[in-house]
């Protein structure tokens, strides 16, 4: 017999699985066919695969000017940073005649 109570109780709960069928084939051939529809889209529109792949090789190419420019401000900073603990303040000076000089030569092309 069950007793009244003022609280909620939570109730009991079954765990249930839902079994999942894979198949191989069939997962190929959509995705074959999802490429092949993409294709043909593509060509409707105009756009060309090939223009595609070139457009990513040549984004591809202007990230590597901003990876450069990471990879120097990494090695300026550990410069300034080893540079002040072994040379103190001196280096921070030398670093403000620089940095405007890099300015202007980066200005200049």
């Amino acid at each position: 017999m069950k007793f009244p109570s003022i609280f909620r109780l939570p109730k009991y709960q079954r765990f249930e699985i839902q079994p999942r069928y894979y198949d191989p084939i069939k997962e190929d051939l959509e995705k074959r066919t999802h490429r092949i529809r993409q294709e043909l889209k593509n060509e409707r529109n105009g756009v060309k695969a090939e223009s595609i792949r070139e457009a990513y090789k040549a984004k591809r190419v202007s990230n590597r000017s901003a990876d450069l420019f990471q990879f120097l401000m990494i090695i300026m900073v550990g410069l300034s940073i080893g540079g002040y603990l072994m040379y103190g303040a001196n280096v921070y000076f030398a670093l403000l005649l620089l940095v405007p000089l890099y300015i202007f030569l980066r200005k200049r092309k």
